[in-house]
């Protein structure tokens, strides 16, 4: 959130007040033997303007001088990084200590407020023909509470010794980087004897003064031990015409590095001085099971902080739909808090895709999965915790395992039961590719559906549920039959009408008494043998004394018929019988039992003849 006017950082001029690290409190440095310091003499701001990027709000602080700054609201902790300033180097090149790199962990509670110190690199040394001017230790670079209790120090490096004067001419010793001692003089006995390294500092206390270099006529001037806890190096005036090197100054304990001694100069020559000792660090307050990196020698340049603001762990209250198929692909809103830039798993390693987010909601496709799985946000302020608000269920795809009856007529209207898993909270029930089933009514493991009107043959039978839809199996597969149509077969007789009787005339019809449609039908007339037949009706075939007559499509309720004679000799007395008979059909003919049917005729003579 943008900063107020409280966050402006306090010193000569307005700046920004940064958020920094509160601790728990000052039981914990009582503890630790720490005690309030002097408040260093506020400079301009050395923390830059906020600056927010994925939720994370960075603040610079640069050497030198020191402020004041305020945690902001909605964060819950921060990685602080430490860098202890570099030791001066001595005039002739001889290089100072460098200082720490500290990364620390720390709790930061709105609202609090912290002091910074950030020191700056000790000052080279520029020649002197008095003395071998040394170079000076780095400033403290340091975190303290409101009340100044030290928390975090990245200790400095020391600044390194000074050159003899004359010639021959004895380098002075190295500045100590930070928590090491500074390096000795050097010099030639007994008359110019190097000054020994100032001590590091460490956690009880400033660093042992550094001893002047011994000599026949006067000795060099010992250096002065630094400060503890979170001050300076070591420091003492310089010695005039001494033939040995001074000792080096202490590293400050928690603090800066120390001065290097003076190099000597008497006559001809002079020992070197000895090099400052560098600072030691402190880590006190991080959270729990959080790492602290310490990098001793790392930087030489100025002391610099750099705060990282995490902001709140996120947590979600809702998500919405909370089911969906097992191949993923819903689209979901969740709801929560402190959620920009979250990521999103459905359950461990299965991260959901098309995520945006705002503070309070995110937008996200789910991935594939099965069973019920929590989602989880994470952000760099932490991961939300499991939640039953924020659980999905990834729903079974259904399975079709059998079906009863397996077959129906074209009509519809069977009632088929569907047996299977997963197939509760079905939407659809198709018996072909877009023919849904009427009445559906579903369990976990059954279906009773009434199957759709369809064309002749197989087709497969799907269930459709919010998880997905079965598949075609063989399992599943339902048989379309045309409805059954009975053929109900007559046959008529008459003679012919004329002076003599030369033809018995028949008529052959095909009743359909339903309840289908007959798409095809085939009647056969049997003759008297020796017979034959005339006057064919289309459709119609005589061989013999077989009379074949092929019906087309005949509509439930229709008769159509056939006709054809039989012409009489004139000796053809007696009982003439014609048989009609259904030899196929299609669709099955249900009642064989009028299948067929007989018309009998009497010739009495040439002149007469008599038909039922």
């Amino acid at each position: 959130m943008p900063m107020s006017s409280k966050g402006l950082l306090r010193g000569p001029r307005t700046r920004w007040r940064d958020r920094l690290l509160v601790l728990t409190a000052s039981s914990a440095l009582a503890a630790g033997g720490l005690t309030a310091l002097a408040l260093p003499a506020a400079a301009e701001g050395v923390c830059a303007a906020p600056a927010v990027a994925d939720g994370i709000t960075t603040i610079t602080c640069t050497a030198g001088g020191s402020g004041s700054l305020t945690v902001p609201e909605g964060t819950t902790g921060a990685v602080v990084t430490l860098d202890g300033a570099g030791g001066g180097n001595a005039y002739d090149g001889t290089p100072g200590g460098k200082g720490a790199h500290l990364v620390a962990s720390l709790p930061t509670p709105p609202g609090q407020t912290f002091n910074v110190t950030v020191g700056r690199r000790g000052a080279n040394a520029a020649a002197n023909p008095q003395f071998g001017a040394p170079g000076s230790g780095g400033a403290l670079v340091a975190v303290t509470t409101d009340a100044n209790a030290p928390l975090l120090t990245a200790g400095s490096g020391g600044g390194a010794g000074g050159p003899g004067i004359g010639s021959p001419s004895y380098r002075g010793g190295a500045g100590g980087d930070s928590g090491s001692a500074g390096g000795d003089g050097n010099g030639l006995v007994p008359d110019a004897q190097g000054g020994t390294g100032g001590g590091p500092g460490t956690a009880t206390a400033g660093g042992a003064a550094g001893i002047g270099g011994p000599g026949t006529d006067n000795e060099g001037a010992n250096g002065s031990p630094g400060a503890h806890p979170n001050g300076s190096g070591g420091s003492a005036p310089q010695g005039v015409y001494n033939p040995t090197g001074a000792g080096g100054r202490g590293g400050a304990g928690y603090g800066g590095g120390g001065r290097g001694g003076a190099g000597g100069r008497y006559g001809t020559t002079g020992g070197g001085g000895g090099g400052g000792g560098g600072g030691s660090s402190l880590v006190s307050g991080t959270l729990p099971g959080s790492p602290v990196t310490l990098t001793e020698g790392a930087n030489a340049g100025d002391g610099r902080i750099v705060f990282a603001f995490l902001p709140e762990a996120p947590t979600l209250t809702g998500v919405s739909p909370d089911t969906g198929p097992a191949a993923g692909g819903t689209s979901l809103t969740l709801t929560g808090t402190h959620l920009t830039g979250a990521t999103l798993a459905f359950g461990p390693g299965n991260p959901a895709t098309g995520v945006t987010c705002t503070p309070t909601s995110c937008t996200a496709t789910a991935p594939a999965g099965t069973g019920t799985v929590d989602i989880r946000a994470t952000t760099p302020g932490g991961t939300s915790a499991t939640t039953p608000a924020a659980r999905y269920t990834y729903l079974p795809v259904p399975v079709v395992t059998s079906l009863s009856p397996t077959s129906g007529t074209t009509d519809g209207g069977t009632v088929v039961t569907v047996h299977g898993t997963g197939l509760s909270g079905a939407t659809a029930l198709t018996f072909g590719p877009g023919n849904p089933a009427g009445a559906l009514s579903c369990t976990a493991t059954t279906c009773l559906a009434t199957a759709p009107a369809h064309a002749s043959g197989p087709v497969d039978v799907q269930v459709t549920t919010p998880g997905g839809t079965s598949a075609a199996s063989p399992a599943a597969r339902y048989t379309y039959q045309l409805p059954p149509a009975d053929i109900d077969v007559d046959l008529t007789a008459q003679p012919g009408l004329s002076l003599l009787v030369p033809y018995l005339s028949y008529t052959m019809t095909a009743h359909n008494t339903g309840p289908g449609t007959v798409t095809s039908a085939t009647l056969t007339a049997t003759l008297p043998p020796g017979s034959s037949a005339t006057s064919l009706a289309p459709g119609c075939t005589a061989t013999g004394a077989t009379v074949t007559c092929a019906f087309a499509t005949i509509a439930a309720g229709a008769a159509p018929a056939k006709t054809f004679r039989v012409p009489l000799g004139l000796l053809s007395l007696g009982r003439v019988s014609v048989t009609a008979t259904r030899t196929v059909s299609a669709p099955a003919d249900p009642d064989p039992l009028d299948d067929s049917a007989t018309a009998t005729c009497t010739v009495v003579s040439v002149l007469l003849a008599t038909c039922p």
